[in-house]
């Protein structure tokens, strides 16, 4: 796999413009995943790895917190945590490289790819969310401290676990979007990141009616893949596998329950929202990377990371987008190996 060339504020604003005066609301239940059915990615993964270190999947919990997850190799668990719109095999490139001297997982989250899709909000509360991280992590790896990574929803989950829950991490990586303190004080403050970001506040009100009107998930997909298969970014085979990921409205509602739950009207943002504290801090060793075209936040909040984030050290990655982890994955994956081999700040 090579990488998504388009980044997430595109694809954020098309979606919105696609639902343009479209309204109503559905209850519809959304459906459960099916744990007997063999994840497609996982079978092209193995079809597509180099060497043999496989790839498995298993299940964490059940019913409407159930998590699906993929691993490969032995070692130091590190854990990959993907964004929005997307599920585990963004991480493919990085788990490549990984397997043979860790253990790699990465988890669908919640609402997205094979994990549960629950229609209640309070199940993708960030502090729920990191609770069942925690937990997830404890039940692969016990009680031994191990290594984060998420990228963009899972950046902000991870980056904010590793500030809540500082005696269960080594090292912590994000990347594409800061901690939620961080990332709320400017929404709540800042004009201009207030535009940039006025996608979520959409999100917030898009109904399953308003998707299933516009076919919005196909429209997503569309847009997303398939310039890229075009250009030679993706296989087509990788390309029906993110497609099938987006494979219809119920799922892309689901998805978008993780800004529902967490961010508030950018007029009121308060303490209480930016968990786990509008102080809290991150105390292990941490890396940040982000792509210099990416136009979701603004300079000075990726500045100000390392800046109020004293254990965390910001790399930009030249020309690329949003989707660090794949529109350019040697460099971001050269990286975080760099920051793993690293010890002078342990």
């Amino acid at each position: 796999m090579r990488y998504l060339g388009l980044s997430a504020a595109f694809a954020a604003f098309a979606l919105a413009g696609c639902m343009h005066g479209v309204g109503g609301e559905t209850a519809a239940a959304v459906a459960k995943p099916q744990a007997e059915a063999p994840d497609p990615a996982v079978i092209h993964a193995n079809a597509n790895r180099v060497g043999d270190i496989g790839y498995t999947e298993g299940y964490f919990g059940e019913g409407e917190t159930r998590l699906h997850y993929v691993e490969a190799g032995s070692g130091p668990l590190i854990i990959l945590y993907h964004g929005f719109p997307s599920f585990w095999y963004s991480w493919f490139d990085q788990m490549e490289a990984l397997k043979g001297e860790y253990r790699v997982v990465a988890v669908d989250g919640l609402g997205s790819g094979l994990s549960a899709k629950p229609l209640g909000l309070e199940h993708y509360d960030i502090a729920i969310l990191a609770a069942q991280l925690d937990a997830f992590s404890r039940h692969i790896g016990g009680d031994e401290k191990y290594i984060l990574m998420g990228h963009d929803w899972g950046s902000v989950l991870a980056l904010s676990y590793a500030q809540a829950y500082p005696d269960r991490l080594h090292k912590v990586v994000g990347m594409s979007a800061p901690p939620l303190n961080h990332m709320l004080n400017y929404v709540g403050n800042d004009p201009e990141q207030q535009r940039r970001t006025e996608y979520m506040q959409r999100f917030k009100v898009t109904t399953l009616e308003m998707l299933q009107a516009t076919n919005a998930a196909e429209v997503v997909a569309q847009r997303s893949y398939a310039a890229l298969a075009e250009r030679g970014d993706l296989t087509q085979e990788e390309v029906a596998l993110f497609h099938a990921d987006l494979s219809s409205n119920e799922r892309l509602h689901a998805a978008m329950h993780w800004y529902r739950a967490n961010i508030p009207a950018f007029d009121a943002v308060a303490d209480e929202d930016m968990w786990p504290g509008p102080d809290k801090r991150i105390a292990m060793p941490g890396l940040f990377i982000w792509g210099d075209k990416d136009q979701i936040f603004v300079d000075e909040l990726i500045d100000r990371i390392s800046v109020v984030e004293p254990m965390v050290e910001t790399v930009r990655i030249p020309g690329v987008n949003h989707w660090v982890t794949m529109e350019d994955s040697e460099l971001t994956t050269q990286a975080i190996k760099d920051f793993l081999a690293d010890q002078s700040g342990e």
